[in-house]
């Protein structure tokens, strides 16, 4: 386990070198006291847990941290100093998730009330929902998601969405009959997935959901009182180096649960991973020691 913070200056801060130095120092210290805490305590339950602290863009970063140490998890929180604006919360936790070398799971801010009974430094999911479309994404995320739900014996719902039809003004047959064709592969192919699960000995189910995707997904973690969301970074509407794609993107801001995001491939070339790369032991359940 390695514990990173990222030193920088706030955007816009109009200051000489010898003053931003200064800046930059008096936040070193800050942050090595609170480290060498954590560090600490993270230790009493992983030896082999280390500190990385360093000065620049923090996505960059830590995604540069996270190859270095063939980390096969990064762990990041969706708000930090930047997130005091929605439409700033891409600055970080959203880079990091494009440029990731591995898997990113995304823990979203929580008041000192809701974290009150969470001092545990292992997570444990008891709900787990996947959204699914089929895509080569979803489909690596499907299998990460299986492997979480068999180490942690949890329920898996796999959710997907089918948007509302907007018809033509022709009021032709062609739209009803085409959506009736299309819902009934998609149902033979969620019970496929379904059984395949139950079969394995897993509790599973699906379900579909008529709405705009991010509606459904945030609906059905809410119906499910899920604890972890498994998502493929990109689906029908794509990844770019530039845009987080839009649905994994608002999920993201508005989900209240931690999020666990997939590319395909899983790992980017030439990253090997330090550990196996199964995902429950990189979500630490299996106590053994690896990178993160």
């Amino acid at each position: 386990l390695t514990l990173f913070h990222g030193l920088s200056l706030q955007p816009g801060l109009d200051i000489d070198a010898g003053i931003a130095q200064r800046y930059l120092d008096e936040q070193r210290n800050v942050a090595e006291e609170h480290l060498n805490q954590l560090l600490a305590e993270a230790r009493q339950k992983i030896p082999k847990t280390a500190i990385e602290m360093r000065t620049g863009l923090a996505s960059a970063q830590i995604c540069d941290v996270a190859r270095e140490c063939k980390a096969d998890l990064i762990i990041t929180g969706t708000h930090g100093w930047t997130g005091f604006n929605r439409f700033v919360f891409g600055s970080i936790a959203e880079r990091v998730i494009q440029r990731a070398p591995c898997p990113v799971l995304s823990i979203p801010a929580r008041s000192p009330e809701e974290t009150a009974g969470m001092h545990a430094l292992t997570i444990q999911p008891r709900q787990i929902v996947l959204p699914i479309d089929f895509s080569d994404c979803s489909m690596e995320a499907y299998e990460y998601a299986v492997e979480v739900s068999k180490w942690f014996d949890a329920p898996l719902t796999l959710v997907c969405a089918i948007e509302p039809l907007s018809y033509s003004l022709d009021f032709s047959l062609t739209h009803p009959l085409e959506d009736k064709a299309n819902r009934k592969k998609v149902v033979q192919r969620l019970e496929e997935l379904t059984k395949l699960l139950v079969d394995e000995g897993l509790s599973a189910q699906y379900e579909l959901v008529e709405k705009p995707s991010v509606e459904a997904i945030l609906e059905t973690s809410s119906t499910q009182q899920a604890d972890l969301l498994v998502m493929g970074t990109h689906g029908r509407k794509g990844l770019s180096r530039l845009l987080l794609g839009s649905t994994t993107s608002k999920v993201l801001q508005d989900s209240p649960y931690p999020i666990l995001t997939v590319k395909s491939p899983k790992f980017e070339g030439g990253h090997h991973p330090a550990t196996t790369s199964e995902p429950a032991s990189a979500l630490g359940a299996s106590g053994n020691d690896g990178d993160a």
